[in-house]
């Protein structure tokens, strides 16, 4: 406690407050003694920690509580600081005679007299320290558990209220600093737990306490007292096995009337270290030590704290065992491991009644006491198992067939009966996966009940093909069934007939040029020509230095039979009327497929279209584009092996590299232009009485007409 008169006028109010004594005014003087004990038998000494009757019933015990300058006179220096003059209290000495007890493991009730022994220190004033022993407030505490057990569950909770009796309004000789005049009342809110071996507590609390002062100072800062808001919290590690806790706490108090909430002469922050042991489980000793760190009347610098108390705590009881789970305890079961129910008879309480075939059912009401009921008890008849007239295992009460045996293949649909086969081929309809279908002379070995597949159409089934999707031919491999023989340089002679087996060619009925490089080859689906054929310009009659290829197309056809279907197709440029190329294109498209059904052809295995301007493969802006799109394109169409769908078809359409598409019409009129393959792109072509042009300029320039017959390339 500080009591500090202004430095302004240090000397003279010092000397004021020395020769005078104060007014009294009606509540003159308080309880210095700040400190107020837990509730004996708790594991804590500032902060409350509650037991109930679980743990105890009763406890009785005193507290030593020695006190270091609790109230002290001095001044307020310029710096707003405190110098310290006299210590009107130094030494302060008090017994706290603590009682407590505990019912319906709920409620506690406790109650605490404060006695002082000695006050040592210097008179100031009417402010002077207790010459002998006086009797202090003393208090009444009630706490109630509201859930949890503090010392059980991780999380409690308790309220509690203290009340203290003025002894000094009873009795006014008593020392003004050891009594209040009025009555204080403490109501609080208690939260605490123990966490493995971790207590911990926190309490919330309103102290009401009618305002009091020690004197009638000029300024009363740091001489008076009013009511408070308390906070406190706690922890600490706990062994409770060896009945030992140690761990800090702390109490702040601070006034909250007059606007003084927080302020430094009205707030007191005390902390303590703690150590306590319960002897035997009976006797239970504890110590501590602190400091005031916030400081009002009564809050000394250090504290010292020694208790001893009687508190026996409650054995606890022997776990309950219940090994056959039977709800009766072990200890009264009279067979431990069987369960049985609860009987008078101590030799049979938990017994089961008598059960010969040992199936459960009490041979009272076993109508086959002798033959276990098993896995599939029937309903009808206690005790007795389901019959089984077919003797497959399937019980008559699930079996739909009763009379006749499952088998070895049981339907999975029909409990009890045998599978059956809907198509014959030895396979039960649940484990066949074509169950409508034979599965024939070539079973399919990864799908069983189902039959073999020909993909290839080759005659070779899947199973045995090692080429599943490209057919053996006329020249199947030997050596891998389903597959042809080899062709390295895919053009469509196998190698032991390939007059040129490393380089492309046709087929060719003269062996010694079958497989060769010549006028034409197959690729991607195409017999592709590598010269152009030539008709009469703006007509469909075939020129006879296009013989050869048209030639080398039909010795294609005859050596390679297996090609069933060639598609003839027909093109122009963009020049001229669009209607009009598309005519002329099917037109000359017709005559490529008369001609070679001249030459000993079927006709069955051809057709003949024409596109027009429609399908460009290069740009008709220029000389040379335009003759590349004038052509005639020969496609595979079957079989499907061979074939190659269209959009890849006019990369290989002629012997020429394909261009820029653009749209394009045959000419109707005019001079006739170059053949791409006629003349290469980079060489000058003249004609007659015409400038030489290049062929891959962006269009040649206007040529004289020539006289003579007019010729036109495709």
């Amino acid at each position: 406690m500080r009591i500090r008169p202004s430095i302004a006028l240090c000397a003279v109010l010092w000397a004021l407050c020395l020769m005078s004594s104060p007014v009294r005014a009606q509540n003159l003087g308080f309880q210095i003694n700040r400190y107020e004990p837990t509730t004996v038998g708790e594991w804590s000494f500032l902060v409350d920690h509650p037991w109930y009757s679980s743990t105890r019933y009763f406890a009785a015990g005193v507290t030593l509580n020695y006190a270091h300058n609790p109230l002290v006179y001095g001044f307020s220096t310029v710096d707003n600081s405190f110098r310290q003059t006299q210590s009107i209290i130094q030494h302060q000495l008090l017994g706290h005679v603590d009682l407590a007890g505990s019912f319906l493991d709920r409620v506690t009730i406790a109650a605490s007299l404060p006695v002082t022994f000695l006050e040592r220190g210097q008179r100031v004033g009417d402010l002077a320290p207790v010459s002998g022993a006086a009797v202090g407030d003393p208090r009444l505490t009630v706490m109630g558990r509201l859930f949890g057990q503090p010392d059980r569950s991780p999380v409690s909770l308790s309220i509690g209220a203290s009340v203290w009796i003025p002894l000094r309004k009873i009795d006014g000789s008593l020392p003004p600093l050891s009594s209040d005049l009025d009555v204080r009342i403490l109501p609080k809110l208690i939260a605490g737990g123990l966490v493995k071996r971790l207590r911990w507590s926190f309490t919330a609390g309103f102290l009401y306490r009618p305002d009091a002062s020690l004197g009638t100072f000029l300024i009363p800062d740091g001489s008076t007292t009013g009511s408070s808001l308390q906070l406190g919290a706690a922890i600490s590690y706990a062994d409770v096995p060896r009945r030992f806790a140690i761990g800090p706490e702390m109490l702040l108090s601070t006034v909250v009337v007059g606007g003084h909430a927080f302020q430094r002469d009205f707030t007191t922050l005390e902390v303590l270290l703690g150590l306590h042991y319960n002897i035997a489980g009976i006797i239970q000793v504890g110590a501590a030590g602190g400091l005031g760190i916030l400081r009002e009347p009564g809050t000394p610098d250090g504290r010292a704290l020694l208790r001893i108390a009687y508190a026996p705590m409650a054995k606890p009881e022997p776990p309950r065992v219940d090994s056959d789970s039977d709800g009766i305890d072990d200890r009264k079961d009279a067979c431990p491991l069987e369960a049985g129910p609860a009987r008078k008879d101590p030799r049979t309480n938990g017994c089961p009644p008598p059960d010969r075939d040992r199936d459960g059912t009490p041979d009272e009401r076993d109508v086959c006491p002798t033959v276990p009921s098993g896995d599939k008890p029937d309903p009808a008849r206690p005790g007795c198992p389901i019959p089984d007239r077919d003797g497959d295992g399937v019980l008559d009460a699930h079996d739909q067939c009763p009379d006749v045996a499952q088998g070895s293949e049981p339907d999975p649909a029909k409990p009890g009966c045998p599978d059956k086969d809907t198509d014959k081929d030895g396979v039960v309809d649940s484990k066949d996966q074509c169950p409508s279908q034979p599965k024939g002379d070539h079973p399919d070995p990864a799908k069983l009940g189902c039959p073999d597949k020909d993909t290839d159409s080759d005659g070779v089934y899947d199973a045995q093909d090692q080429c599943l999707k490209v057919p053996a031919g006329g020249h199947p491999d030997p050596a891998k069934p389903g597959c042809p023989l080899p062709d390295r340089d895919g053009d469509s002679v196998v190698d032991n007939e390939d007059a040129c087996p490393t380089r492309p060619g046709a087929p060719d009925p003269d062996p010694k040029k079958n497989g060769c490089p010549g006028l034409v080859t197959i690729k991607k689906g195409q017999i592709v020509i590598l010269r152009s054929v030539f008709f009469a310009n703006d007509e469909a009659v075939i020129l006879k230095n296009s013989f050869p290829v048209l030639q080398a197309v039909a010795n294609v056809l005859t050596a390679q039979p297996q090609i069933t279907k060639l598609g003839v197709e027909g093109h122009t440029d963009d020049r001229g009327d669009v209607a009009h190329n598309l005519d002329l294109s099917k037109r000359r498209a017709q005559s490529v497929m008369q001609w070679l059904t001249d030459h000993g052809i079927a006709a069955g295995r051809l057709t003949a279209e024409g596109f027009g301007p429609n399908k460009p493969i290069a740009d008709n802006k220029t000389l040379y584009g335009r003759a590349k799109n004038r052509r005639v394109e020969f496609h595979i169409l079957e079989p499907s092996s061979m074939a190659q769908p269209s959009a890849d078809a006019p990369a290989a359409a002629t012997a020429s590299a394909s261009a820029t598409p653009a749209p394009a019409v045959a000419p109707t009129s005019g001079p006739p232009e170059p053949s791409p393959t006629d003349a290469k792109p980079g060489k000058k072509v003249r004609g007659k009485k015409g400038k030489a042009v290049k062929d891959d300029s962006a269009e040649a320039k206007p040529k004289k007409k020539r006289r003579g017959k007019k010729k036109d390339s495709e």
